[in-house]
């Protein structure tokens, strides 16, 4: 298991604790499991969550497709705009 640390901002103390509930749900919702709350002012509070190496492993997947993708769009791209120039 690791630990995330997701930065909850916010200027007043109302609404980083807003902040602080809609990220517990959000990430609650991916299987993040939540610590705790460090509460250090407007942009440096923090959520901490555990999470499993599962999770990440397939964060980071999809991350990777992604990126891919886009490499695979932007090369298909270049390679018919240099079809055309010749």
């Amino acid at each position: 298991m690791a630990k995330k640390n997701i930065v909850v901002g916010g200027f007043s103390k109302e609404q980083r604790e807003k902040e602080l509930e809609k990220v517990k749900t959000k990430y609650e919702k991916k299987g993040y499991k939540f610590l705790q709350y460090l509460d250090n002012g407007t942009l440096k509070s923090i959520a901490v969550f555990e999470v499993s190496d599962a999770i990440i492993k397939k964060e980071r997947s999809t991350q990777l497709i992604v990126v891919g993708v886009g490499f695979l769009i932007i090369s298909a791209i270049l390679y018919f705009k240099s079809m055309n120039i010749n």
